[in-house]
């Protein structure tokens, strides 16, 4: 041990490594659960919305721990779904064999 140098190790705050979050929950997030509770709780004046609101808050809380980066990760998603297709979309005649179908039994695949 020594011929080699002792590397520094230094500590690093829990803080650091974790998403920055509002009350828990995402930024984002928080603000448009604040927003709905604006205009529904006090513009309508249907104060009952409050405890939606909070509950809905606390599911939140719950999805960031889960997933901290949840509003990326469902923006990725909502980029990339248009390039997929799902099987119940493929056009489909009646009486027609499927393409992939015929490459395979035709010895072609």
């Amino acid at each position: 041990m020594e011929g080699k140098p002792m590397l520094h190790r230094s500590r690093i705050k829990k803080s650091l490594l974790t998403e920055l979050t509002t009350l828990g929950v995402d930024d984002w997030l928080f603000v448009i659960n604040v927003e709905i509770f604006l205009v529904i709780g006090v513009a309508l004046r249907f104060y009952g919305w409050a405890v939606v609101t909070l509950v809905l808050h606390f599911v939140l809380m719950a999805v960031t721990e889960l997933q901290p980066r949840v509003l990326q990760v469902y923006f990725r998603h909502v980029r990339q779904r248009a390039r997929y297709t799902s099987w119940s979309a493929l056009p489909l005649q009646r009486g027609k064999r499927p393409v992939w179908l015929e490459d395979v039994e035709g010895g072609r695949a």
